[in-house]
């Protein structure tokens, strides 16, 4: 099974090397997307054994990711961050269950969440799908799937899991620890979670007007007998 990991960058020139040399470890290749960077992130990252690509102007994270997707070679697809929070040894565990046939996304699941904003985020997504956290980051996935998958607009928390919902895939969770940022600014915004409430909420609709029809079916096929 090749193994691909993309990784989306920005500024990220104290710790990407750390963290393409440490991914080169479980996996076949790393893509980094430079999402723009001002720094030596693109020249560290490709130092390092990763594969670059830069977005000449910053386009934000989720597109980074959208990017390393096309031009990702794995059978499986791995994403996770640049700064050092994710840990490289977590990937086999991410890999085990697609390995042992029992998933197409497998998630990261952080045992402590610090910070209010992605708590919510993680709540709303509880509401709507089978899952605890859709926001970590570090996620795998197979090419098969997510060649079915549109990765309609642009929020970055829970799209692959909706869509992954959405079309009947077998999602799996696995534990994983996600260390303290070391150098500047973590980047979930408001807007994020704007984003994800938004999209949420739309699957929410969509997922109860299907038990609503089939419901309806039902009562139907019954009166007729």
């Amino acid at each position: 099974m090749y193994v691909s990991v993309v990784i989306p960058a920005l500024n990220e020139e104290r710790t990407v090397a750390e963290v393409v040399k440490g991914v080169l470890r479980f996996a076949d290749e790393v893509i980094v997307v430079d999402d723009g960077s001002t720094d030596r992130t693109a020249e560290l990252a490709k130092l390092a054994g990763a594969r670059v690509v830069r977005h000449p102007r910053r386009l934000g994270a989720w597109r980074a990711v959208k990017t390393g997707f096309r031009l990702a070679r794995g059978d499986v697809i791995v994403t996770m961050g640049a700064d050092g929070q994710h840990n490289p040894a977590d990937i086999p565990r991410l890999l085990e269950p697609i390995r042992a046939g029992k998933a197409d996304l497998v998630l990261g699941v952080r045992q402590e969440i610090p910070y209010f904003s992605e708590r919510f985020i993680r709540a709303l997504v509880s509401l709507v799908l089978p899952c605890s956290d859709a926001s970590t980051g570090m996620v795998a996935i197979k090419r098969s799937l997510l060649a079915r998958m549109p990765l309609r607009g642009d929020c970055p928390c829970g799209t692959l899991v909706l869509e992954a919902y959405g079309l009947g895939a077998r999602i799996a969770e696995v534990p994983i620890v996600v260390r303290p940022r070391r150098y500047g600014r973590r980047r979930v915004k408001t807007r994020h979670v704007r984003q994800t409430f938004f999209v949420l909420l739309d699957m929410g609709i969509t997922i109860a007007r299907r038990r609503a029809y089939r419901l309806k079916t039902r009562i139907s096929r019954k009166t007729c007998l």
